[in-house]
């Protein structure tokens, strides 16, 4: 449980080293969620920063076999069975240390995010991080002249992957403590990256800043990764000068499972040469170009995907069945084989008698030019099944009325895809990687009724 420094990645390739499995802890967990994460990954040794003691050292003394703890950093007050990090002998080995070649080996459990329940671990072998640096540097057109930037937290495997790319085509990898949207391009500047990966929101907040005449005076030559909105790309390739590089993977499947590197705006490619994949429906059959369905994944080398989800045999068979990882992703193809990613399985809501894909109306939302960013959740509907809620936040020096993104709504959606409730908010909370967590938003803050309005929807 460490910050982005030097000793963090040290610490992280000696315990790989040594054949042991590492499990990241966020440094934002509070008390309960350290507790429910160290309960299910049960490891033998943690070592902390001592920054982050007060949150830590209560969900340790809750544990009827807590850990060995290791505290990295000054003036601490520790228990008696705590170490120090700078106490440790350096002269006698206290493991015997055989070098590991097994790729198949257990390297890392990551915890998900738990968006959609109880966080699980995923368990992920050292081939999967090679294979998954292997394709991002693909993605990422990494080359020998090349300086990654890395903002994401270590706890986050996207952070990592950077770092593996670094390793595997030798190139320098620039790290900064933290993502920061008013000193991100002048840490790019000053390190000169050349390569930036983005997740979700990012690429939105580095817009939302105020335009320059200098916005093209940065070093970067390709940003990558996934979730890039469709109606942003060719904005932020415009106004900064840089070259936009979209791909799809998940933790249970691989880093990266698809790969545009050329087709159209807003796909996330082809599969990679690892992987086959395709859309289907709830009774497992292929569906034909364009209708939308579940992405499923089957990779064509072992130990690519994750092993399953640590002491969770059955939450990992609802996602590993027949050889094939079950994304719970909605996606289709087009006739070119591109595939498009359409939403979550599980951020979908039920209004009407229809289902309804919340990242659909976002999109449609999100397009509109006062709005800067969008979440849709289901709320619970007095007639039975659900009511959709959408929080907006506003581009900057914009206003809208209500009615007006229902007008604007009513363009490109169903009458039943269209939201009954609008709240305004200043931001969203969010995960390390700035998406949105939907799971914190409020059903029940205050918000604008449709139902309560004059306007009435057409059908």
């Amino acid at each position: 449980m460490m910050a982005n420094h030097e000793t963090h990645i040290w610490l992280y390739l000696a315990v790989s080293w040594l054949g042991a499995t590492s499990v990241e802890f966020s440094y934002h967990l509070k008390k309960l969620g350290l507790h429910t994460q160290l309960t299910g990954a049960v490891p033998a040794f943690m070592i902390s920063d001592v920054d982050f003691i007060n949150e830590l050292g209560p969900a340790l003394e809750a544990m009827p076999k807590p850990p060995t703890v290791i505290w990295v950093g000054e003036n601490v007050q520790r228990p008696e069975k705590c170490l120090r990090y700078e106490e440790l002998p350096t002269e006698t080995e206290l493991f015997e240390s055989p070098v590991y070649d097994d790729a198949a080996r257990l390297q890392a459990i990551s915890f998900t995010s738990g968006t959609t329940g109880k966080p699980k671990g995923a368990m992920l072998s050292d081939r999967w991080f090679q294979v998954g640096a292997k394709n991002a540097a693909i993605l990422s057109d990494a080359g020998p002249d090349d300086v990654l930037f890395l903002w994401e937290p270590l706890y986050h495997v996207a952070g990592w992957m950077t770092l593996v790319i670094g390793l595997q085509r030798g190139i320098p990898v620039a790290m900064v403590r933290k993502f920061s949207a008013s000193k991100c391009w002048a840490q790019i500047k000053q390190h000169q990256a050349t390569l930036f990966h983005y997740l979700g929101g990012v690429l939105n907040i580095l817009l939302a800043a105020p335009e320059s005449d200098n916005d093209t005076d940065n070093s970067l030559r390709v940003v990558w990764g996934a979730a890039a909105p469709k109606d942003s790309w060719r904005t932020f390739e415009s106004r900064f000068g840089v070259k936009i590089r979209e791909g799809y993977g998940s933790t249970e499947a691989q880093n990266f499972t698809h790969l545009n590197l050329g087709g159209p705006v807003g796909s996330i490619g082809l599969p990679c040469d690892e992987i086959d994949a395709w859309i289907q429906n709830t009774d497992g059959n292929r569906l034909a170009h364009g209708q939308i369905g579940e992405i499923v994944v089957r990779p064509k080398i072992d130990g690519i995907t994750m092993d399953g989800y640590f002491n969770e045999p059955d939450k990992t068979a609802e996602v590993l069945k027949d050889g094939c990882v079950h994304t719970g992703d909605l996606g289709y193809v087009d006739e070119d084989g591109y595939f498009y990613f359409a939403g979550r399985k599980k951020d979908s809501l039920r209004r009407k008698g229809q289902n309804v894909s919340a990242w659909e109306v976002e999109r449609v939302i999100n397009a509109h030019p006062a709005v800067e960013e969008s979440a849709v959740i289901g709320v619970p509907s007095e007639i039975g099944e659900q009511d959709i809620k959408v929080f907006v936040r506003r581009a900057n020096g914009h206003e809208i009325d209500p009615v007006d993104l229902i007008r604007w709504c009513e363009r490109d959606l169903a009458y039943y895809q269209i939201p009954r409730f609008v709240t305004f908010v200043d931001d969203f909370p969010r995960g390390p990687t700035h998406r949105i967590k939907k799971q914190e938003l409020p059903e029940d803050l205050e918000s604008w009724d449709l139902e309560q309005s004059e306007y009435e929807v057409s059908r």
